[in-house]
C-alpha cells in the first residue's frame, strides 16, 4: 500500500486515465474528486464488497425451479 501526504488540490494519478484530486479538508473527513475515462468503473469500497458478498451468494444458490423443453406446453405457476 502506498502512503503519501497531499494538500488540497494537489492530485495523484493512477495510470494514463485516473487522476484523483483532494478538494477538502475538514477534521477527519477528506473530499476527493475522481477524474477518468467514462469505461472506469469507479466504486466506494463498501460497495464494491457489497456486490462482491453478494454474487458469491448467489453463485452457491441452488437454482429451485427448472427451465421449460422448447416444444412443450409450459404450466402456469
Amino acid at each position: 500500500m502506498l502512503m503519501i501526504s497531499r494538500r488540497i488540490g494537489e492530485s495523484i494519478c493512477i495510470g494514463d486515465d485516473v487522476e484523483i484530486v483532494i478538494k477538502e479538508i475538514h477534521r477527519r473527513n477528506v473530499k476527493l474528486a475522481v477524474k477518468a475515462g467514462p469505461r472506469q468503473l469507479i466504486l466506494r469500497g463498501e460497495l464494491r464488497a457489497s456486490i462482491e458478498a453478494a454474487n458469491r451468494a448467489a453463485a452457491t444458490t441452488p437454482l429451485d425451479f427448472e427451465l421449460p423443453v422448447a416444444g412443450s406446453p409450459s404450466e402456469a405457476p
